[in-house]
């Protein structure tokens, strides 16, 4: 019998949705095992961080996190440290050079083998180690995984990229693009719709270049758009060169499917994304975004955007603020351009000062925040279907639209998992606020899928 101590683990997650979703596998699999989850690392026999690498930022957290676990492995010796996912992948042997008490080292397809590698470690085989890149990274099963939401889950559509993009380390760490069978994805969103999820999210580096046979990326929403008992539809992540009119009109036809796009551009510069090697113009993603706002109108666009990319100069940063305001996105994760290792960008130099660097972050960030807190105004007064998803303190709840603005409104936990018809009373740049009118039962019968639509888009 194995005593309780024996029986904990301690999961910390960096990085995308991705990353989230391949914790909770591994929380499901030790789960299953007869470990119970804890909340610190202090109280766990088994500690596992689960790496991004996608900037250096992210890739040193993992390091300061190992530094602070190495007097906790000094006090318990029994302690297993585990590393996992794209730093695992990409720095390989390299990691426990530089952190020798890491007892567990496994790689972007290799999670189903977390527990037997730990029981290795258990019985002295450190460090014990899987990187194999060729294996089959669909092997957990849907039921065995821990999702850290009880209203929406996440649902792996398909692993890898087979873009080049200069900057980029996904290549190196999730390997070239691989289609999980549509059956599979299939069996797993009835599995969740049956155990009370209103929500699914589809995940993939390009998800909208996903291809099983004959079924597209349009018709794998059509299928999942089919489910009984479903309420919501959202994917991520989407390239620019996958957007087909057939998928715009699944975007507009199919009801359960959200209004809401993440569509990264990276850059306003012609000059830079060819350097890039993102595959289109400037002009093109404009002519992206006029054809999507055609299609599906009120369609919410957010995108990502590199700034101080080697060779970036002031014009080039000028125009991505033009494209920027031209689009009218609802939501910009905006970055310093960092260095990866692996990349064809790492063999050039880094010559934006990082003092520049910052000023380009802020500066495009203060716009966008402008833009945000103008484009959430025009909501106030409206009606809006909000699922709550969050239990905040102080008697209040919050939850999403479905285009994925969040609202804040007063409720208990009672409300949580609901669809709720909220009035927009107020509005920030980040968030909404308002107060429940109703709760609704009946599921939706556009895709735009707001009672009251927000009114003007931008003109590109």
């Amino acid at each position: 019998m194995i005593n309780k101590r024996e029986n904990t683990f301690f999961i910390e997650t960096f990085g995308c949705q991705m990353n989230v979703n391949d914790s909770e596998k591994v929380a499901g699999l030790l789960q299953a095992e007869g470990y119970a989850s804890v909340g610190e690392p202090a109280r766990a026999d088994v500690v596992f961080i689960n790496t991004c690498a996608v900037r250096e930022g992210a890739a040193e957290k993992l390091y300061h996190s190992l530094g602070r676990l190495r007097q906790l492995k000094t006090q318990n010796p029994q302690l297993v440290i585990g590393v996992g996912g794209c730093v695992a992948q990409l720095q390989g042997q390299r990691v426990l050079k530089r952190a020798p008490h890491v007892d567990v080292l496994v790689g972007t397809h290799n999670f189903s083998r977390v527990p037997e590698l730990i029981r290795q470690a258990r019985v002295g085989q450190i460090p014990s180690v899987d990187l194999d890149r060729g294996a089959d990274a669909f092997t957990v099963p849907s039921g065995a995984i821990a999702h850290t939401s009880t209203v929406r889950a996440y649902v792996t559509a398909m692993e890898g990229c087979n873009h080049v993009c200069s900057f980029c380390v996904v290549p190196k760490t999730r390997g070239p693009e691989v289609n999980r069978p549509s059956e599979q994805i299939m069996a797993e969103v009835r599995s969740l719709v049956a155990r009370g999820f209103s929500e699914v999210m589809l995940l993939g580096q390009t998800v909208n270049a996903y291809q099983d046979g004959d079924v597209d990326f349009a018709e794998l929403l059509a299928r999942v758009d089919g489910v009984g008992g479903l309420r919501r539809i959202r994917f991520t992540t989407s390239h620019p060169g996958h957007i087909t009119p057939r998928l715009a009109d699944a975007l507009r036809d199919l009801p359960r499917v959200c209004p809401y796009l993440h569509l990264p551009v990276q850059s306003g510069s012609d000059r830079v994304l060819t350097h890039m090697r993102r595959g289109y113009t400037r002009q093109r993603y404009l002519d992206t975004v006029r054809l999507l706002r055609d299609r599906v109108p009120g369609l919410a666009f957010s995108s990502d955007i590199i700034v101080g990319y080697p060779g970036e100069s002031e014009r080039d940063f000028e125009q991505t603020l033009d494209l920027v305001e031209a689009v009218g996105f609802d939501g910009v994760f905006v970055f310093g351009y960092s260095a990866r290792p692996g990349t064809s960008a790492f063999r050039v130099p880094d010559d934006v000062p990082e003092a520049e660097k910052r000023r380009r972050v802020t500066l495009l960030n203060d716009r966008q925040q402008e833009t945000q807190a103008r484009r959430n105004r025009e909501w106030v007064g409206s009606r809006v279907e909000v699922l709550v998803d969050t239990i905040r303190e102080g008697g209040s709840v919050s939850g999403r639209t479905p285009h994925f603005r969040i609202v804040h409104l007063e409720g208990s936990a009672a409300l949580l998992g609901q669809f709720v018809e909220v009035q927009v009373t107020g509005a920030g740049a980040n968030s909404l606020s308002g107060r429940p009118c109703g709760r609704l039962s009946s599921a939706p019968t556009h895709a735009n899928n707001s009672l009251t639509a927000s009114s003007g888009n931008p003109i590109l």
